[in-house]
């Protein structure tokens, strides 16, 4: 009796944050972006960011902005 191999998928290992360290983009003014940008996608996200954000002082992140990530 021929003996078949099993072959099941490969499970990656889940995603996790990543040793490289992002780009500082303090310096990019917002608005100016929005203005210029011929990209669509990045256009209205620099538009929905200065919807959100009144001002310098006013800025801020929430942990609900981010990622969901099920914590149990």
């Amino acid at each position: 009796m021929a003996t078949i191999p099993r072959t099941e998928p490969v499970v990656a290992a889940p995603p996790g944050p990543s040793a490289e360290r992002l780009p500082d983009f303090a310096g990019v003014d917002v608005g100016v972006l929005a203005a210029r940008t011929e990209h669509p996608v990045l256009g209205e996200v620099a538009t929905l960011l200065l919807r959100n954000w009144p001002s310098a002082e006013d800025a801020v992140a929430y942990y609900e902005d981010g990622p969901e990530i099920a914590l149990h």
